[in-house]
Parts: structure tokens; sequence; C-alpha cells
């Protein structure tokens, strides 16, 4: 006898619970030099956590994206709307302690983000599915 599994079957999103990603929450920000980046996260209270990110350099705002996770019964899905523009979602594929990875492999670039907390830092990368082209952010907390 044999069995046939579909990759579809494979694919399974993790469960996900409002509070899992609470340690994203807060004011995140990174200066080097005349660039500044600041990534803003509320609480995941009703499931929906909001975010927004700022780019500064010298002085001048030159990026912003729009975030959101919705958190329901079926796993946790990463929206971002770089600059305004129409929303890209990534449902979640892993969710740890202090770790999340969003996946949309029909997306051009990028298709997967992971966010890490490691203390009072969070990661961010951005990749293609096979994780050779990749982008790093890190933002400290801000605790005033």
């Amino acid at each position: 006898m044999r069995f046939l599994v579909l990759p579809a079957l494979l694919a399974v999103t993790p469960a996900v619970h409002a509070n899992d990603l609470g340690w994203m929450e807060g004011h995140w920000r990174s200066a080097e030099g005349g660039q500044v980046s600041e990534e803003f996260w509320t609480n995941g209270d009703g499931g929906l956590y909001l975010g927004v990110n700022r780019t500064v350099i010298d002085g001048q705002a030159r990026g912003y994206e729009f975030l959101l996770i919705a958190v329901t019964e079926a796993g946790a899905t990463y929206c971002a709307q770089p600059g305004g523009n129409e929303a890209v979602c990534f449902p979640s594929t892993s969710v740890e302690a202090s770790r999340v990875t969003f996946e949309n492999p029909d997306n051009e670039f990028p298709q997967r983000i992971v966010y890490e907390r490691v203390g009072n830092q969070l990661i961010a990368t951005i990749s293609d599915i096979s994780g050779e082209r990749f982008y790093e952010f890190g933002w400290n907390l801000v605790t005033d």
C-alpha cells in the first residue's frame, strides 16, 4: 500500500495566540551617522498588532511603511504597505518564543520576513525563500 502526501498538507500554519508576539511591542530605534530608523509596534489587543516604520536621513524623512499583524485561529499574517502602497501579506510559518517567520513565495521580494528579539534588540531580516539574498535591520528598545 502506498501513501500519497500532498505538499499542501505539510504547510500547516502554526497556532498563534494574540499575546504570543508581545515581545515585539514598543518603540525601537537605531541611529548611525545621519540615518535614524524607527519601528513602533502596539500590543496585540483584539488580535491585531499595528506597526509603523520610518527612516530619516540627515533630518529628512526618506521612507515609511505601515505594518500590521493579524492573529486569528488560522495563524498570524503580516501585512506591509511600504510608502503607503498596496499591502503585501505574508502568513506565519513559524512562531517561537522570541522569533516569528512569515513567508509569501509568490511575492517577488521579499518572500520571507523574520522578526527576532534578542535582549533589548529587535532584528528583522527580509530575504528570498532561499535566504541567499537578504537584508537585516536592527533596532534597540527605547525605554524613556
